[in-house]
């Protein structure tokens, strides 16, 4: 091949690898079981399973994972959660509601009361207490 024809096939090999490298695709934190959280576009977090399939439109404010299951509670984090690090637990008021997903059967429960949710997790057989965090995506 001479040198003129290998700079087009070098240009065009070039701008291939630049529109691949500058595709953005937003940040998710995988959980067990095909099941992810991603950010909204509203800017808040949903949990989802495969091609933007929402099972929890959220916004979900804090969660956990205990083995195959996801828990978390729903709401906006604490406004101090979107500036400092997670490692404070979340803690839920009087009007607080939570969700509970057994990745491994795909069953829901959501819009539970603090009291509810102790009891699906203690039917789970999940270690007490659990603790919850607001999640944080990397800029």
């Amino acid at each position: 091949m001479n040198r003129r024809a290998l700079l087009p096939a070098l240009v065009i090999a070039f701008l291939n690898v630049s529109a691949c490298a500058s595709t953005a695709t937003a940040p998710v934190i995988a959980l067990p079981n095909g099941y992810y959280l991603e950010p909204t576009k509203s800017g808040g977090l949903s949990l989802d399973r495969g091609h933007g399939h929402s099972v929890v439109p959220g916004p979900v404010a804090a969660y956990t994972v205990v083995r195959q299951v996801v828990t978390g509670a729903l709401g906006e984090p604490p406004p101090l959660n979107r500036h400092y690090t997670n490692d404070l637990p979340y803690k839920g008021g009087a009007d607080t509601r939570y969700f509970v997903l057994d990745t491994r059967s795909g069953k829901l429960d959501t819009g539970l009361d603090e009291a509810a949710w102790k009891m699906r997790l203690t039917a789970l057989e999940l270690p007490s207490p659990v603790e919850l965090h607001s999640p944080i995506f990397p800029e």
